[in-house]
């Protein structure tokens, strides 16, 4: 990872020409969140190794930070990968060879390097600097690439504000429409549903929708709702739609990403990404206290949540984002189920209507997402970076 603005480059006075590199997940504690997240994107980890002279790159996930058993993780191996068809969309291009290795395989690789995947794995567990080092074994690859055409539609709708001045600038709401679709089986079960993940997104979007369409009350500022596909292929239809709008891109004020929220426990807790880094992280934070709810900015940096959704897009274009999501409290018993969750319902069949669901706190998220919406859309100023943001350089995109 390099980043300069921390004066911070695994990759200095390294020689990887022609190379794989060897990379274990994870950020230096003394590293911001979201900065260390926005480094860890496929795109900006492979400009550093690209530069470097690397020819691929081998990820090995922290074993303490999965958010699934690598035995499911392996079904996923079978699903084709997919990249937007505009050139300008490719920001891996040259990398040969992109691979993630199983962690418990590999203690191999480092046989005869003085170093043991072990011990790398509790530096990374406490954020603690990681050594550098050459591995003494190679890597030999073969594959074979099929290629065909698909196409996939991001679904947008506008409900107009009644503002003169402000009707022509937008609050985006997003949510993304696919899932995994039929694959690999699991206990039988080969459709993998992705009721939380997320049709329960979608579902907010139309509710709120449908609310706010029927409010006597006309909102200053026009909203935008997004439904966005291919996420799960790599924020295909976010990353389109936010470089190429149906809007100008400045009118853009804001964007609240709905996915994957997890109504499972009671909400007490709300996590909000991206809380620090604009003024709408302190509205949302209004808002949410306001209902009752406390708030908390993201409590797991090692899993990169900033970045792992389509909020992440919509910051890339100099817009203020925030991904908000139901949070057990911490010290609590219900951090086991969300523990539980992913490990069996995280990306498999089990993610479907036959799961609990707390109802009520579906209903007080939804609530804070509108609420946030109608406090941003009849605001005098549109919400504005945090001068402390790393993301605000975005400010000038488009």
């Amino acid at each position: 990872m390099r980043i300069p603005e921390k004066q911070y480059d695994d990759l200095a006075d390294l020689d990887l020409a022609g190379k794989v590199a060897v990379v274990f997940s994870g950020s230096p504690a003394d590293i911001p969140t979201a900065l260390a997240s926005h480094y860890q994107a496929a795109g900006e980890r492979w400009k550093a190794f690209r530069k470097a002279g690397a020819v691929g790159i081998i990820g090995i996930p922290n074993p303490s930070e999965m958010d699934i058993p690598w035995a499911r993780m392996t079904l996923s191996r079978t699903r084709p990968s997919m990249d937007l068809a505009d050139p300008k969309f490719h920001e891996t291009e040259g990398e040969k060879l992109s691979l993630t290795l199983n962690p418990e395989r590999a203690e191999k690789i480092f046989a005869g390097s003085g170093h043991t995947f072990r011990e790398i794995a509790d530096l990374g567990r406490g954020r603690r600097s990681l050594p550098r080092f050459p591995l003494a074994v190679s890597i030999k690859a073969k594959a074979k690439m099929e290629k065909a055409d698909v196409e996939s539609s991001n679904v947008v709708a506008r409900l107009s504000g009644g503002d003169p001045r402000l009707r022509d600038e937008y609050v985006v709401l997003s949510a993304h429409i696919d899932h995994l679709g039929i694959g690999e089986p699991v206990k039988g079960d080969r459709i993998y549903h992705g009721a939380m993940d997320n049709a329960s997104g979608d579902a907010v979007l139309l509710d709120v929708a449908a609310s706010l369409k029927k409010s006597r009350q006309k909102l200053r500022r026009s909203l935008l709702f997004v439904f966005v596909t291919g996420e799960e292929k790599g924020l295909l239809g976010s990353r389109y739609f936010a470089s190429k709008p149906t809007v100008p891109v400045k009118s853009m004020v804001a964007n609240i990403n709905v996915d994957m929220f997890l109504p499972i426990v009671p909400l007490k807790v709300l996590t909000v990404l991206g809380l620090t880094e604009s003024d709408l992280g302190d509205t949302a934070q209004k808002v949410a206290e306001s209902n009752g709810v406390k708030v908390q900015a993201d409590p797991q940096p090692l899993r990169n949540l900033f970045i792992r959704s389509d909020q992440y897009n919509f910051i890339r274009e100099g817009i203020p984002a925030v991904a908000m999501e139901v949070a057990p409290e911490p010290g609590s018993p219900e951090e086991r189920i969300f523990k539980d969750w992913l490990t069996e319902r995280y990306h498999a069949p089990a993610d479907d209507l036959h799961q609990p669901v707390d109802l009520t706190a579906a209903a007080g998220y939804e609530e804070v997402v509108r609420g946030l919406i109608i406090a941003v859309a009849n605001s005098d100023q549109r919400p504005q970076w945090k001068s402390t943001s790393f993301f605000r350089r975005y400010a000038g995109a488009g």
